[in-house]
């Protein structure tokens, strides 16, 4: 298998937003054509929709004019949500849509990557876990975090913590090369 030429990037509100540019690179460089990013208002807190737009070929908000969930749902031949919050693993577990994001991936007519990012208390809850279950048994991807130095926003220092893993293996495993879900 190989990368996907046309790829619908999901942003959520988590710190690991700012790390994006490292992964948008290495998805170019492994032969992504387009990317268009949906990012949510809180993600917006992290990484602005200039800054996304400067790697993607378009970048909308909940502020921007419609554009038909439906058709960014058809338009990617992959999607990926990187940094994907617990709130948002809640959401689409349960067919919630409060967003441009969580509209765009309800339609979506295939599995999505889910990169998760966030405290590893939270990580751990039972809720949280369940809610991945759900989606694995829908036919998402869950990409496991694994164990790295992340900043906690609250402490506002560097913590040991659960990060998402390296471009290059998120790359391989939206490329169907590698399964680290």
């Amino acid at each position: 298998m190989s990368c996907p030429e046309k790829l619908l990037l999901g942003v959520s509100g988590s710190v690991a937003a700012l790390t994006l540019p490292n992964y948008l690179y290495a998805f170019r460089a492994a032969g992504v054509r387009q990317i268009i990013a949906v990012v949510t208002v809180s993600a917006s807190a992290f990484i602005s929709a200039q800054a996304l737009g400067v790697i993607c070929d378009r970048v909308y908000t909940d502020a921007d004019p419609a554009r038909s969930h439906v058709a960014l749902g058809r338009w990617a031949d992959h999607t990926l949500v990187l940094p994907a919050t617990a709130h948002l693993l809640g959401c689409l577990a349960h067919g919630l849509a409060p967003s441009r994001l969580t509209t765009a991936l309800l339609a979506v007519d295939g599995p999505i990557t889910l990169v998760p990012a966030m405290n590893p208390v939270m990580w751990g809850k039972p809720a949280v876990q369940r809610n991945v279950a759900v989606l694995r048994g829908d036919g998402h991807r869950v990409v496991e975090p694994i164990a790295g130095a992340s900043y906690e926003v609250a402490s506002r220092a560097i913590v040991p913590g659960l990060v998402p893993p390296p471009p290059e293996d998120v790359v391989r495993c939206v490329s169907g090369v590698e399964a680290i879900a």
